[in-house]
């Protein structure tokens, strides 16, 4: 997130994963909070 300015979505984009819902749950599932 740091990398992507705190953006999710562009976050998401840079993991390779679809769409930021899926970074956000994968977030709450490791009690990472941003």
């Amino acid at each position: 997130l740091a990398e992507a300015g705190g953006n999710k979505s562009k976050a998401a984009d840079l993991l390779g994963l679809k769409n930021y819902q899926t970074l956000n749950n994968w977030m709450q599932k490791y009690g990472i909070e941003w």
